[in-house]
């Protein structure tokens, strides 16, 4: 496989050998040799979670660069970039039901964030809260800075509620225990092609409970409680992803919607099929980790995402990612290699 093939590939491991357990998928964005196409190459890249558009003053010859590691529960990396406008709107919010948290802690540069809640610039040593459920707009200048993607449902275990403090700037500077969850999350980015699978999982946990606790100590107001209907079908199908007599029907009726609508939102391929693919992607999950007492038997893992039987889910599983379940810990590669731009998407969405 070759760095360029690896770099796309969000369940490969990084070049530079095997480490133990095998080490964290890379995604590094690779500037094109075309440099007329570079500004398209980076809204491509950033696509799955905004809209990117370059100002006059944009400088597009200065170095841009992002990596990002999926760390099994969330994913960290960096960016450095030019001048540009990211808008998240809710047409993309609707089509996309990401129900996610984005921390993005500024070493270098300054924007202007505008919300439904009012406009305020974030400065550099400062930490922008984005809750990828709620629109935003961002005027940026060249910027260096540190990322992570949470998944809501990782910080709301942990009893943070972080929907008021979006767009909302933090000091991670002068604030001694925002200090340290930056250090700690930039350190694991640094670290990030020296780690196995199982130092990752334990960092991944590290940084959900730093985070929370952070978060915690900065929320203002009530959770939100209009969520976008995608998001509420996302939730309830992850919540229910074992009940194997999870259907269309429960879903309409528990969130009061009609079958058309339901299936209209999970448009081409239908809610049938999300939910199977929810199920296969939280197995291989299962079947991937090394941090289990002892290895998880097939039927056990079968049971445990929502299949009735152990032969309908490894005809599924196989389906899916070209080799049976039973394989999944040897084999990492998911299946034919995506598309340029949504790798980042596809792993967003398998957390």
């Amino acid at each position: 496989m070759s760095s360029e093939e690896r770099n796309r590939d969000p369940d490969a491991a990084p070049a530079g050998g095997e480490a133990p357990g095998g080490e964290v998928a890379c995604l590094r964005f690779e500037p094109p040799e075309d440099r007329e196409a570079l500004g398209r190459a980076w809204q491509d890249h950033l696509a799955p979670i905004f809209d990117v558009s370059f100002r006059p003053e944009t400088d597009l010859t200065v170095p841009i660069a992002m990596r990002s590691y999926h760390l099994g529960d969330l994913l960290v990396g960096d960016v450095v970039a030019p001048a540009h406008t990211l808008v998240r709107t809710r047409e993309m919010i609707g089509q996309q039901g990401l129900d996610h948290i984005l921390l993005q802690f500024y070493r270098r540069g300054q924007s202007r964030v505008e919300t439904d809640q009012g406009t305020g610039p974030v400065n550099e040593v400062q930490c922008i809260v984005f809750d990828l459920a709620q629109p935003v707009r961002i005027v940026a200048g060249a910027v260096d800075a540190t990322n992570v993607v949470i998944p809501r449902a990782l910080l709301e275990k942990q009893g943070c509620h972080p929907d008021a403090l979006h767009g909302r700037p933090l000091d991670h500077d002068g604030d001694p225990f925002g200090r340290l969850v930056h250090n700690f999350v930039a350190n694991v980015v640094a670290c990030g092609d020296l780690l196995d699978r199982r130092e990752a999982l334990a960092a991944s946990t590290a940084i959900t409970q730093l985070c929370a606790s952070w978060l915690r100590g900065q929320e203002e107001g009530r959770p939100a409680q209009h969520q976008d209907v995608r998001i509420r079908v996302r939730r309830l199908v992850e919540a229910e992803l074992g009940n194997p007599k999870l259907t269309p029907a429960l879903i309409a009726t528990r969130l009061g919607l009609s079958r058309s609508t339901l299936y209209r939102l999970f448009a081409p391929n239908g809610i049938v099929a999300y939910i199977r693919d929810r199920r296969l992607m939280a197995a291989m999950r299962m079947l991937v980790r090394d941090d289990a007492p002892k290895p998880l038997r097939v039927s056990q893992v079968a049971f445990a995402v929502g299949f009735s039987d152990e032969r309908t889910f490894r005809r599924a599983f196989k389906r899916r990612f070209g080799f049976i379940p039973s394989d999944a810990s040897q084999r990492l590669d998911t299946g034919p290699e995506p598309a340029p731009g949504a790798v980042l998407r596809n792993w967003i969405e398998s957390l």
